[in-house]
């Protein structure tokens, strides 16, 4: 098969263009003609010939319908890909971009989100399109022996890019409640700490008197040694697609706690059984802190039951399968299965 992938920028860092990059290395190490294509190769997407196009995102399928493509007779089927929550590519002060939005989403072959509790909101924006539920994948390994060695770690890490949506201030007010009953215990919050959101959270910290206790560590681009000493995982976001960081902490054997309000949290974690989930609320959060700090025990359970299934649900070999499956039952039938 030839494949376009096209991501319209892939040099921001974030998620969704490491989900892409991965997507395209891993269907091309399945003997597939791929080609991973930005905005500065769109000509390249329009003029040749393929059986199937992936457009990545809402910009990616506003663009393809921008230029007429799904009206020419002679294009490939569109598959579109969406690395977020549908109502994530709407906003309220750009009506005219949301339309375009909800007719490109609309004119696709099929559409793939990440999660199940997606598709009715999707189909709410778009009902002509067939859609099916593929989730992500990480490469990250871990290891019994990487587990073990964390016996005595007091360390809570969040990566996310502090911003708004990913709701770093939600983890320091809740772990505010508890600083002063586990006084050994600190917070990592790893991303860019340069942002406007970045300072109020700063302020935050040192309004509640957290400085040394909650640590902004800066962008890492490798992870390892943060996942290696981190006890557990927050990530209290409430906007995401299919949130890589929780399946790169199960890889690790970490569990992780999120909320009720984050659909795709659902997706890995069982509450009580690979995670921990809670209602939205800071002081429902800072009880699932507790529950985790409380007993090391009970994190390294939830966090082996994790890192077992994710391996067992969102292995590359699954994930890449079913995409393969995809791909090759439109092809050869005409439609998808």
């Amino acid at each position: 098969m030839r494949i376009a992938v096209y991501k319209d920028n892939l040099s921001t860092g974030r998620g969704a263009d490491r989900a892409v990059m991965n997507f395209a290395e891993a269907i091309k190490g399945r003997g597939h003609d791929v080609a991973l294509l930005d905005k500065n190769e769109f000509s390249r997407l329009l003029s040749e010939q393929w059986d199937i196009v992936v457009p990545t995102g809402s910009n990616e399928v506003v663009d393809l319908d921008r230029v007429g493509y799904f009206d020419r007779k002679d294009r490939a089927r569109v598959i579109l890909q969406l690395h977020l929550e549908p109502k994530g590519f709407f906003k309220w002060k750009h009506p005219i971009r949301n339309f375009r939005i909800r007719r490109a989403f609309n004119r696709v072959d099929v559409t793939q989100v990440l999660c199940k509790a997606y598709e009715a909101a999707y189909h709410k924006i778009a009902p002509r399109p067939k859609l099916v539920t593929i989730g992500n994948f990480t490469d990250i390994a871990a290891t019994v022996v990487q587990r073990e060695n964390r016996l005595d770690s007091r360390l809570i890490i969040y990566p996310a890019a502090l911003q708004h949506v990913k709701n770093q201030e939600m983890l320091i007010k809740a772990f505010a409640r508890l600083a002063d009953d586990y006084p050994n215990w600190r917070v990592h919050i790893i991303g860019v700490d340069t942002t406007k959101y970045a300072r109020v959270c700063k302020r935050l910290v040192k309004r509640l008197g957290l400085e040394g206790r909650v640590i902004f560590t800066g962008f890492k681009k490798d992870l390892s040694d943060e996942y290696g000493k981190a006890a557990f995982v927050a990530f209290p976001s409430y906007l995401e697609g299919f949130p890589l960081t929780l399946l790169e902490a199960a890889h690790w054997g970490l569990c992780a706690i999120s909320h009720t309000a984050l659909p795709s949290a659902a997706s890995v974690i069982v509450n009580g059984e690979t995670g921990v989930l809670t209602k939205p609320s800071v002081s429902a959060y800072a009880e699932g802190l507790r529950y985790l700090m409380q007993d090391a025990a009970v994190c390294r359970r939830l966090g082996a039951n994790a890192h077992d299934f994710c391996a067992r649900e969102y292995s590359r070999q699954k994930i890449v399968d079913a995409w393969i499956a995809l791909f090759e039952s439109y092809l050869n039938n005409g439609v998808f299965e």
